[in-house]
């Protein structure tokens, strides 16, 4: 007979989760997380070995309901997908994830890179390896949008930094209203305000859209 299993993986890293959402990164302890997790010691160390060891399977973790999950990924944008709605729908996309899951604690992620600094070595690390994989993708996406445009004017001001801007702007607002309505007309208003192109196509794919499956946004 095989060794009984000491405890339910799920519930101790959801436990672990609201633990990190709860304290902060930083604050976030070992004995608070054996505290939250209701675990021994012993078996924290067996199976995560250390406190950044669970923070990384707690990001993993998080980040497969997210929508950057697919943008973190290596490799280019797929051929099949219209590089410019893919930004819009990621924007839709995030929005609903911050009301969902968020709800007004932000985002996990951008928490933690705007939490910590080079002096919290491992953890920052972490992060900053996030933050790197998320910027890729977004560089990639927007270089393929840059491609297929007809015309550099019409995109205006779009660049990773503005990108960025809006969502960790997203991130951040969703603290003070996780109403994802709000959220994605921010996000989508700020887009639109970059691009001419983006304007039109805001307009056109997605305020004039009456469909059960997406929401409905009024300029």
């Amino acid at each position: 007979m095989g060794r009984p299993k000491e405890f339910d993986s799920e519930t101790v890293l959801e436990a672990a989760t609201n633990c990190f959402w709860a304290d902060g990164i930083v604050r976030t302890s070992i004995s608070s997380l054996v505290d939250a997790m209701k675990i021994q010691r012993s078996s924290f160390y067996n199976s995560f070995g250390s406190r950044e060891g669970i923070l990384t399977t707690v990001l993993e973790r998080y980040l497969e309901s997210s929508p950057l999950k697919e943008l973190m990924k290596s490799g280019p944008v797929e051929d099949d997908q219209q590089p410019d709605l893919v930004l819009v729908d990621l924007i839709l996309d995030f929005s609903h994830f911050l009301a969902d899951q968020g709800r007004g604690r932000g985002c996990l992620i951008f928490n933690g890179l705007s939490e910590l600094n080079a002096e919290d070595a491992q953890s920052y690390e972490i992060f900053q390896d996030q933050y790197a994989s998320l910027t890729a993708g977004l560089s990639r996406l927007i270089e393929r949008i840059k491609q297929e445009s007809a015309s550099e004017e019409d995109l205006g001001r779009l660049s990773l930094h503005h990108v960025m801007t809006i969502l960790t702007g997203l991130a951040h607002y969703s603290k003070l209203d996780p109403s994802e309505n709000r959220l994605a007309t921010i996000g989508l208003d700020q887009l639109s305000g970059l691009s001419p192109h983006f304007a039109t196509l805001i307009d056109r794919e997605v305020r004039s859209r009456d469909t059960e499956d997406r929401m409905r946004l009024r300029a």
